[in-house]
């Protein structure tokens, strides 16, 4: 997986600082979990960890970076509306396109439910959007 931002150590820096032992904790999880995937490439954006193929695939969104959730981190999707989920676990929150699963400790962290919609994720960024030159 490539890292890159716009202002690289900042941002970084600025995410890391902002966040709870608790937070760092699942996000450290959440990044093992993305690494295999080298296509994406991870950028601060928002202040958060976002991850783009050819366009916005997911992102990694802590509670104590605003305005964020309430309490512990997303993983959300940014074309959650259009992936496979018969079992309706992805969180929805009012919003049309971006879902979300939320995880408030490292042990609610299950990649067997989290690597199905990342595989998902990343096809369909891989159908609907062209890739960059």
């Amino acid at each position: 997986m490539k890292s890159s931002t716009s202002n690289p150590k900042n941002g970084i820096e600025v995410f890391y600082s902002s966040i709870t032992k608790t937070e760092l904790e699942i996000v450290t999880k959440l990044k093992e979990i993305l690494k295999p995937y080298t296509s994406l490439e991870e950028k601060i954006s928002y202040s958060v960890l976002y991850y783009f193929q050819n366009s916005r695939v997911c992102f990694i969104w802590p509670a104590s970076i605003k305005p964020g959730p309430k309490s512990g981190v997303q993983f959300g999707f940014c074309n959650g509306y259009l992936l496979n989920d018969p079992k309706q676990i992805l969180e929805r929150e009012n919003r049309k396109q971006v879902y979300c699963i939320t995880y408030h400790s490292v042990d609610d962290v299950n990649e067997f439910i989290l690597i199905p919609f990342l595989q998902n994720a990343i096809e369909i960024d891989q159908t609907i959007y062209k890739p960059k030159k």
